[in-house]
């Protein structure tokens, strides 16, 4: 008896294991046709001033589409999320060799080489895309029938006479990887006293807003393999605040401040508490290709007129620490998939400087908390 196929597809967050005592396929698949299902188990869970994250880990949710490529049959279903909580498996019946099994989630796809950062402008953490692949099978002792796996607004090219069939089943995953990274800046204040004998430096001093310098403008280099997004390559672009005062293009991530007195005592930025300065950018590699975080001073005026402060002024981050729970090492990779996040960055006179270019020994350290994305579950098989 010539025995069909059919196949159960899984991701599972970001990490899958194979079940034990399998036989490793790849893609010697069997000829003939068959049928392919997808088990689907219920989750575990912009660039404008928003709510920052607060969790070791942001849950994304959103529609998933699947997609079965095969020489005969296949296709694609997109369940949403009730359609996810409704239904626990959707099947393709009647399938010729199966070659690949793709997944996304909120349109995600296999490379942003061209495409620019602002694609993802005002996306929430959670709904942020998710794309994963994979053209590996492995065979399992298990066996089921169509009957087996129920759902009839979720199957399609099955035959009534299919139901009395049995089918050996295969396991597959995908890892579902996240393009970009996220920063997100609180805990912006300036701190009287400094280096001038206990007294601020400045009679006035106005912050008109922040934005991110050196950023990779396209995603040249950003593309899915082996469970995950490559970071950007080539030149970050070099970005001022408004394409006027300093050097550079105007700034694609920035925001305008609200309260725009530097030195009102006690005021924070952003100055709603819970929000972040919060940009999404391509990965970046190496300290000299992380993105600057700047601070742009409109207005100055310093309470020595024989030593002028003018404006523009600039104040920006320019190391990443880790935490000292995680050794305090400088961070010298923003990797895809993760959430770095500063809650202070204090700022005191000498850290206030009129070179836009980065100056670094008046720089601002920072410790970042890292957080990462996870995605939904989803458990699979293929069966011959």
């Amino acid at each position: 008896m010539k025995m069909n196929k059919f196949f159960m597809l899984g991701l599972a967050g970001l990490a899958f294991a194979a079940c034990n005592n399998e036989e490793e396929l790849s893609n010697q698949l069997p000829e003939g046709t068959g049928a392919v299902t997808i088990n689907i188990v219920s989750p575990a869970m912009t660039r404008s001033v928003e709510t920052g994250t607060t969790d070791n880990s942001v849950t994304v949710t959103g529609p998933v589409t699947i997609t079965l490529a095969a020489t005969t049959g296949g296709g694609s279903i997109t369940l949403t999320e009730q359609e996810l909580a409704a239904q626990n498996s959707v099947t393709f019946w009647n399938v010729e060799s199966p070659t690949k099994v793709t997944v996304t989630m909120n349109n995600g796809k296999n490379s942003y080489t061209s495409d620019a950062p602002t694609v993802f402008e005002d996306v929430a953490p959670a709904s942020i895309p998710a794309y994963g692949e994979t053209s590996s099978f492995t065979l399992t002792s298990e066996t089921a029938s169509p009957g087996d796996k129920g759902g009839s607004d979720y199957e399609t090219g099955a035959n009534g006479s299919d139901n009395s069939k049995v089918y050996q089943l295969y396991t597959a995953s995908v890892q579902l990887a996240i393009p970009v990274a996220r920063l997100e800046v609180s805990g912006i204040q300036h701190i009287t006293g400094s280096h001038l004998e206990g007294d601020c430096a400045y009679n006035t001093l106005t912050i008109a807003g922040v934005y991110l310098d050196n950023v990779y403008a396209t995603g040249n280099g950003v593309a899915y393999a082996n469970g995950a997004f490559s970071c950007a390559s080539g030149t970050p672009t070099d970005y001022s605040y408004d394409g006027v005062h300093g050097t550079g293009s105007e700034a694609i991530w920035k925001d305008a401040a609200v309260t725009t007195d530097f030195l009102s005592v006690d005021a924070v930025w952003p100055e709603t508490a819970g929000e972040a300065y919060s940009y999404y950018f391509f990965g970046a590699d190496g300290a000299e290709n992380l993105p600057k975080f700047k601070i742009y001073f409109s207005e100055s005026e310093a309470k020595d007129t024989d030593s002028p402060l003018p404006a523009p002024r600039y104040a920006m981050i320019t190391k990443y620490k880790e935490t000292a729970e995680n050794g305090g090492s400088e961070i010298t990779k923003f990797e895809p998939g993760h959430i770095y996040r500063i809650t202070s960055a204090q700022l005191s006179d000498e850290n206030i400087i009129g070179d836009e270019g980065g100056n670094t020994l008046y720089g601002v350290e920072v410790t970042v908390e890292e957080a990462t994305w996870t995605v939904k579950t989803i458990d699979a098989e293929w069966a011959d």
